[in-house]
């Protein structure tokens, strides 16, 4: 499981990064200044250098990536119902990427690091459930398939 999890990590940190980056090119083209704005100002004001501050968020952004990652494995723990994967997943993901975001993109307030957290849960709770419905829904495909088949050799 470790070597899983490894492996998963090692591919998606810099896939990860590698988006950051695009959405940063993205957030620049919008702007109408026409500058490359890579981190926000009160993030680089915490460093020597923009340079420093976008290495060091660039690697953030990685570690959050290889987190989800390697943290899928979970999901493959078949002992475990659907709904204890997920919470234990959720609670090692935001572990690390709430202290991450709030890090990176500093909330003026209270309010502000609150909806950050809000709406890490919503979006959690939206993609869990959405996920929860296929798998259901494939289920129940497979046992209509199982009593079909049972049926067909009951009656041979």
């Amino acid at each position: 499981m470790l070597k899983k999890m490894l492996s998963r990590a090692l591919v998606s940190a810099p896939i990860c990064m590698l988006i950051s980056q695009l959405v940063g090119i993205c957030v620049s083209l919008s702007n109408a200044d026409g500058r490359y704005s890579p981190v926000t100002p009160a993030f680089e004001a915490r460093f020597a250098s923009t340079t420093a501050a976008v290495i060091v968020q660039l690697l953030l952004i990685g570690l959050i990536g290889a987190v989800f990652a390697a943290c899928s494995v979970i999901f493959e723990i078949e002992r475990w119902s659907f709904l204890k994967q997920g919470i234990v997943h959720l609670a090692i993901t935001s572990a690390v990427g709430i202290p991450i975001c709030l890090f990176c993109w500093m909330p003026e307030n209270a309010a502000w690091a609150a909806g950050l957290c809000g709406s890490w849960l919503l979006t959690y709770v939206i993609t869990w459930l959405s996920q929860y419905f296929v798998y259901r829904h494939n289920i129940r495909k497979l046992d209509k398939k199982i009593k079909a088949v049972n049926g067909k050799e009951t009656q041979s």
